[in-house]
């Protein structure tokens, strides 16, 4: 198991259009929040044997370090500032 911790003093979300199943064989669940813009705080990966979970805020915890690389190579979080909404 691989875990990452953040230390992030602004928004660092995945985008809308990552959540869903993808070609590439992830398929990407999270709560969308909504206030002018749209994000995703927590969310769940999955594709084959390999997972990534969390918060990019926070932590975010992968089935290993290979797993977690793999996915943010494909779905990088989008940093921005909260206080622009």
């Amino acid at each position: 198991m691989y875990t990452k911790k953040f230390n992030v003093y602004s928004a660092n979300t995945l985008e809308l259009k990552y959540i869903g199943k993808h070609e590439n064989g992830w398929s990407i669940k999270g709560e969308i929040h909504e206030d002018y813009f749209y994000w995703v705080n927590e969310f769940e990966a999955r594709k084959k044997n390999m997972w990534v979970k969390g918060d990019f805020e926070k932590i975010v915890t992968a089935s290993s370090k290979k797993a977690y690389d793999e996915f943010i190579e494909n779905f990088p979080p989008n940093e921005w500032d909260y206080m622009d909404i």
